[in-house]
């Protein structure tokens, strides 16, 4: 619920490569809330759901002490997986802080198209600080020059930065996202050590194509 969420989603929405869907997951607890918060999720939600896109917004009724015993991103992610939302021939998991460079879609499936041994594929990622007034400065840049393999993802690499065959998940199981408080920082790390596991090197197509933006409104503060 950050302000940085339609930016995210419009960053999706304006792909030059147009065959995908978007499945949001929301917890809903700005609904009917007197603030401005809520009244900037409602506008952001009204604005997107009105246009003729492949785009779903799904509760998830999570418990309002959820963050005490699950990582909520974690259990997000695994809820939309559970729910059996998550359709596609490839799968990206993507946050509000995140901001897809508009081929992002086009060079990954197009790789995973042209490239059907690769179970995934990974791509350069900008690192970036974006200030109060929507001033955005990039600081460094992830950009493994070639392929990785297990144990060289956490810490490393940014779970946005993955694209991955939507078979992936059924070899792995549920939890396919570890849930525990505990590790909600390595979530997605722990997640891509496990992807790593099953198809081995991923290769890397050495482009920018997306941004990690640390914001006033993030857990995250870069090292």
């Amino acid at each position: 619920m950050k302000p940085t969420l339609g930016d995210a989603i419009e960053s999706v929405v304006t792909q030059t490569r147009t065959d995908w869907e978007c499945i949001v997951m929301d917890s809903g607890a700005w609904i009917g809330q007197p603030d401005e918060r809520s009244r900037q999720m409602a506008d952001i939600f009204d604005g997107l759901l009105g246009r003729d896109l492949p785009l779903s917004v799904y509760l998830t009724n999570e418990p309002p002490d959820l963050r005490s015993h699950k990582c909520p991103v974690s259990w997000a992610t695994n809820e939309a997986i559970r729910r059996g939302l998550v359709r596609g021939r490839y799968v990206c998991h993507f946050y509000d802080d995140d901001l897809y460079y508009p081929t992002f879609i086009e060079r990954m499936a197009g790789f995973l198209d042209d490239h059907p041994e690769a179970g995934a594929v990974l791509c350069a990622q900008d690192r970036v600080t974006l200030a109060r007034d929507g001033t955005m400065n990039t600081y460094g840049q992830i950009a493994p020059a070639s392929g990785i393999g297990p144990g060289q993802f956490d810490c490393r690499v940014d779970g946005g930065q993955i694209m991955y065959r939507r078979e992936l998940l059924d070899a792995m199981g549920d939890p396919w996202m570890d849930e525990s408080p505990g590790d909600c920082g390595h979530s997605d790390g722990i997640f891509l050590e496990r992807l790593a596991g099953i198809v081995g090197s991923v290769p890397a197509i050495p482009e920018v194509l997306l941004a990690h933006r640390n914001t006033p409104y993030s857990t995250y503060s870069p090292s």
